[in-house]
């Protein structure tokens, strides 16, 4: 194999990972690193130029491929374009770059004739990626779904295992370095929408627009809903799915979820991510590992590079690692046309007939009840907990729409989708 020369831009957390694992790697040369500041002192120095304009490596005629590990939108969107109009290969894990600009920057690279490598963009060391674009090629992809981000179900197995209330598990987690100072990219869900959008480009041909996720973050989840999930079967996690329905749409959704005991997902405490791909072929394929941290996710920058340079000598090889992704946008079904089951905490005044009243209206808006239960009644208050049959969310909305107009009910405290695995192979 012929030596490869990479450059790089930025040396934080990963950055540092990738030059521990290229430090000795025979052919794959690593000769220039773009960073803020040159005299930050730092956990390892890697053995090559460092500069604070990354434009010096973006315009290094002698560097082949760019790895971009800065993050953030801007600048990176600027220099990995720049980049390609170089004729650079690009090795990113920028899911924020590419759920925004994905069409655009697939069909530039096609355009060049330049690959992009994204394996580290989603699930950090699981090999996602790969597996969906030439494990599964003779696959018509039904469905991707899981946990995709460590951060929140760390959260929510330390609220489940340990009794901590939200604001506690979020603080543990940011102290051993699950979460960032500013959690909302996570906690909103924001980040499993970048890492959605990504997948469902890759299982269906189009990336979808971060905005038209329906996106549901997991900070209004209590103690109370994870003890009633428990008795009910059920252990809520933060679940990214991108599934295709039987007419033929797209649906896409990051919220979370009442996950079954009996589904392996429920298993998956702490960091750790677990993604359920189905095909009609293979079936349902699961895989486990750790979804961020330095050396898994550079592992996968790694990894990347290291195909790249594999096939960099080889004529025309670019064509064989371009997608398939098409340039425009992917339409999703309106989340009103979601079909699942239901969990429902109501918080109601206690007195006769509220029971029925309730069945009542949910019975006038074909929402079926599978199982009820009050608890904690106290001050003439109480709650109903209710799991329903699977509803058309339009429905369901209805029938909450007119339960908020009786004069019994004073809240409702929660309401979550229970994951519903069979209707991802329909």
């Amino acid at each position: 194999m012929a030596r490869v020369v990479v450059g790089m831009i930025g040396l934080g957390t990963v950055g540092s990972g990738v030059v521990k694992l290229l430090a000795d790697h025979k052919t794959i040369s690593l000769k220039k690193v773009a960073v803020r500041d040159k005299a930050k002192a730092r956990e390892i120095v890697p053995d090559c130029e460092l500069t604070e304009d990354a434009r010096d490596v973006v315009n290094d005629p002698e560097i082949e491929v760019l790895i971009e590990v800065m993050g953030g939108e801007n600048p990176a969107l600027e220099l990995i374009s720049a980049a390609i109009d170089s004729g650079k290969h690009i090795v990113t894990a920028n899911k924020e770059v590419l759920a925004k600009h994905g069409p655009a920057l697939f069909k530039k690279a096609r355009e060049k004739e330049v690959a992009i490598f994204v394996e580290a963009s989603v699930a950090g060391g699981v090999p996602l990626i790969s597996t969906i674009q030439k494990g599964l090629e003779a696959n018509q992809i039904a469905s991707v779904s899981g946990i995709l981000n460590g951060t929140t179900n760390y959260i929510l197995s330390s609220m489940e295992q340990k009794g901590m209330d939200f604001g506690d598990a979020l603080a543990q987690a940011q102290a051993l370095g699950f979460a960032e100072a500013d959690p909302e990219a996570d906690v909103e869900g924001y980040d499993v929408a970048y890492k959605l959008s990504i997948l469902t480009a890759l299982a269906f041909g189009k990336f979808v627009k971060p905005g038209d996720i329906y996106r549901k973050g997991i900070t209004s989840i209590t103690k109370v809903d994870l003890d009633h999930a428990a008795e009910f079967g059920y252990r809520i996690k933060l679940i990214g799915s991108a599934r295709r329905s039987p007419e033929g749409g797209i649906s896409v959704r990051v919220e979370p979820v009442l996950v079954p005991l009996s589904n392996p997902l429920s298993s998956l405490s702490g960091a750790t991510n677990g993604i359920v791909v189905r095909g009609h072929a293979v079936g349902e394929l699961m895989m486990v590992g750790p979804g961020a941290g330095q050396l898994p996710t550079a592992s996968a920058v790694v990894g990347d590079v290291v195909n790249l340079a594999t096939a960099l000598r080889l004529q025309d090889f670019a064509s064989y690692f371009h997608s398939d992704i098409g340039s425009d946008w992917q339409e999703v079904e309106d989340a009103s046309s979601f079909v699942s089951p239901y969990y429902l905490r109501l918080e109601v005044e206690d007195h006769p007939g509220v029971i029925g009243r309730i069945g009542t209206v949910f019975g006038e808006h074909q929402v079926s009840i599978l199982s009820i239960i009050q608890r904690g009644v106290a001050s003439e208050s109480a709650s109903v907990v209710i799991v329903t049959h699977p509803v058309v969310t339009a429905d369901f909305e209805k029938a909450l729409a007119q339960l908020e107009s009786e004069a019994f009910l004073k809240r409702v405290a929660s309401r979550l989708s229970i994951f519903d695995g069979s209707s991802d192979t329909d």
